[in-house]
């Protein structure tokens, strides 16, 4: 096969797994399960991780790996690497919903997720391992609140 081609398919895979991190589908998520007893779970979850992420980086900010200019301050939130939230939402998401449905099968396909499109942040030079460590992290601890204080 031609380099360039596995090149292209690599790129939009990385691309669609990134997109399970994303506001979009995380709305679409919590959306379907509106009438379940995890929507409490994932709007917490939701704003948690989000306001956590805005904090940090409106204390700390660090270079993506491709620099990103901004001009004011929701920009330079926007253009900081650390955390990455697209980790954290995978993450507490695979947390929750295999916690929720407690079957090895489904916990093993939510972590392979979770790992893949955290992966992709840096497979699209979004972020490094630092920074992706940093939103599992922030992931974990959004579910063990939900866990254990909700």
């Amino acid at each position: 096969m031609d380099q360039k081609f596995l090149q292209k398919q690599l790129l939009d895979l990385f691309r669609d797994l990134t997109s399970l991190g994303g506001m979009t589908a995380y709305a679409l998520i919590t959306l379907f399960s509106a009438s379940s007893s995890l929507l409490t779970d994932l709007l917490f979850g939701f704003f948690f991780t989000a306001a956590a992420v805005i904090a940090i980086r409106g204390f700390y900010f660090k270079n993506r790996p491709k620099k990103e200019e901004y001009a004011g301050f929701i920009e330079r939130i926007a253009a900081s690497a650390f955390p990455s939230l697209h980790a954290a939402r995978t993450v507490f998401l695979a947390m929750l919903f295999s916690a929720h449905y407690n079957s090895n099968y489904l916990t093993g396909a939510f972590t392979v997720t979770a790992i893949a499109a955290s992966y992709s942040r840096i497979y699209l030079k979004k972020h490094d391992y630092a920074d992706v460590f940093g939103g599992m992290i922030l992931g974990g601890i959004a579910f063990v609140i939900v866990s254990y204080l909700l």
